[in-house]
């Protein structure tokens, strides 16, 4: 009898790669999104697709759908890749989640908020793999701002996400103006010049089993912001940042998905500058054939030791055009011109034997996003977010 993987968040491309890895597994797969269009509903790998209410707006409506999604799909599996895994782990607290809260593939409530919030992440950094802890200062008051020391510095909010709120190397007068608040706190991190790169990683039981490494090659906003194209890396000294990652999960016990964002220092050491407890991009290049299924489903390892594809790269157009215009159509263009060789192997993520998403399916999908970014005036990448997005305390009610 085949098992059946409810996945959330069919709004982001990973998740649609998850769709067709748990399909080409032999699994029944449901998906399930607030957003009427995600682009994942589309995929063919799908038996069906649930609406769910807003988490953020409508927390209590989107824990009653939740456990009725459960019981309608009969799901074995509930797997999040976007910030509604937050939500989901709030709705297993309930006491009518008793029937699906060991089937959701996260950590806990209370482990997620420690890795969403840079602080926190960093403070477990310094004390778990303190060879990769950046320096940084916690902001939760005007007086904080005011005592930070000489720079340069990169500041952001503690729960955000994207990089759209990021300051490099703010002049005094910026950070004196900010809006921090205990309600929003903000991190300081010491500005590092090197370059970056990106891991995502599969644990269960504290015990890492599935890691790659990635490169942004493509931003929807110069230097930051989310990537549309990108590849895997050659060269990211596997063993060293293994360790790292192996020390979070295990210092949290984690069971499910990890990513972290690193850059160098003006020494060359790796520094993690972030964790995102949410799927990210560097799955996109596990195959069917590479076990990540069997990470998730069954504890197995998918560290083979065989290397992914060599410089494989990968990005989708359509999203950096509807979301860029002429920009994003510039950007494009200085991609191919810069770097000629990985243009060449570019594959894009909605192509899958079988299973191709159309550009005007793709558009459909933005084109929700798009007037969600236009009624609440602000960028694309905030839309794709605003009903999933958690932002600290004050998305710490206690429970009904």
């Amino acid at each position: 009898m085949k098992r059946t993987v409810l996945i959330t968040g069919l709004r982001a491309p990973v998740a649609l790669h998850w769709c067709r890895l748990f399909a080409a597994a032999g699994w029944r797969v449901f998906g399930a999104d607030s957003l009427r269009d995600p682009v994942g509903r589309f995929s063919r790998s799908i038996k069906g697709y649930l609406h769910l209410p807003p988490p953020r707006s409508e927390p209590d409506n989107f824990a009653k759908a939740i456990s009725s999604a459960v019981e309608e799909t009969d799901a074995d599996l509930i797997l999040p890749t976007c910030e509604e895994v937050l939500f989901l782990a709030r709705a297993a607290l309930r006491p009518e989640a008793k029937g699906w809260a060991q089937r959701l593939f996260a950590p806990s409530l209370e482990d997620l908020i420690t890795l969403h919030d840079k602080a926190a992440f960093n403070t477990l950094l310094a004390r778990v793999a303190p060879d990769f802890a950046p320096s940084f200062q916690s902001l939760e008051t005007g007086a904080d701002a005011a005592a930070l020391g000489e720079g340069p510095w990169v500041l952001k909010p503690r729960f955000s996400r994207f990089a759209t709120s990021v300051l490099i190397k703010p002049d005094r007068a910026t950070i004196l103006r900010l809006p921090i608040s205990p309600e929003q706190p903000w991190l300081a991190q010491a500005y590092l010049p090197g370059e970056e790169i990106c891991l995502s990683a599969v644990a269960v039981g504290g015990q890492l089993l599935a890691l790659q490494a990635y490169e942004p090659l493509l931003r929807l906003r110069q230097g930051r912001g989310a990537s549309v194209a990108f590849a895997a890396s050659e060269d990211w000294v596997g063993s060293q940042l293994r360790h790292m990652v192996e020390a979070v999960a295990k210092a949290l016990n984690v069971t499910g998905q990890l990513s972290f964002d690193l850059r160098r220092d003006a020494e060359g050491q790796w520094r993690a500058l972030e964790c995102n407890p949410r799927a990210t991009s560097g799955f996109h290049f596990f195959g069917p054939d590479d076990g990540l299924v069997e990470a998730v489903a069954e504890g197995r390892s998918a560290l083979t030791g065989r290397t992914r594809p060599t410089g494989e790269v990968l990005g989708e157009a359509v999203p950096a055009l509807l979301a860029g215009g002429i920009r994003g159509l510039s950007l494009c263009l200085g991609l191919m011109r810069s770097k000629a060789g990985a243009t060449r192997r570019l594959r894009p993520l909605s192509a899958w034997p079988g299973d191709t998403i159309s550009p005007l399916e793709q558009s459909r999908a933005f084109f929700e996003l798009w007037l969600r970014s236009r009624a609440h005036r602000c960028s694309l990448e905030e839309a794709s977010t605003l009903d999933i997005c958690w932002n600290g305390p004050s998305d710490r009610s206690p429970l009904p």
